[in-house]
């Protein structure tokens, strides 16, 4: 009877310890759908850093900004995704000057909230709050 007693202290013991790990996750990592909200942030991230590169290309070859992100994707060179990967609506995009122009995208959690998962803001600028954000970009037109 000991050994079975034993057996069972063993097996009640492995099962709790793994529910405190999943639990303890859960509580340190946020649940599931949460992780998930912050990797499409990190793709949204992803994808206008893609778009502002295509831009610099684009005014470098054509001395000029593009009309819209969709010459972009006519353009020789690496394909860039311009629309959010959640919603499937494109990102926004308008020329605010003869060298500026504004991206806008709409981000599901603050990156100042997240910063183990938000390791691309760095130099480029790409700090959001949750909701929709734009992000001011010059860039060189004409040959370099």
């Amino acid at each position: 009877m000991s050994r079975i007693f034993g057996v069972q202290l063993l097996v009640a013991t492995v099962s709790l310890a793994m529910v405190a790990a999943v639990v303890a996750a859960i509580v340190v990592i946020g649940p599931p759908s949460r992780q998930r909200l912050l990797r499409l942030d990190a793709r949204r991230v992803t994808d206008l850093t893609g778009i502002a590169q295509a831009i610099g290309l684009y005014a470098n070859r054509h001395e000029g900004l593009p009309s819209e992100l969709a010459t972009l994707t006519k353009e020789p060179g690496p394909r860039i995704n311009s629309v959010d990967p959640e919603t499937r609506t494109p990102y926004e995009y308008a020329i605010t000057g003869e060298e500026s122009y504004r991206l806008c995208a709409v981000f599901s959690a603050a990156s100042r909230d997240t910063p183990s998962v938000h390791t691309y803001l760095g130099e480029d600028g790409w700090t959001h709050d949750a909701g929709r954000q734009c992000f001011e970009r010059k860039e060189k037109v004409g040959k370099q």
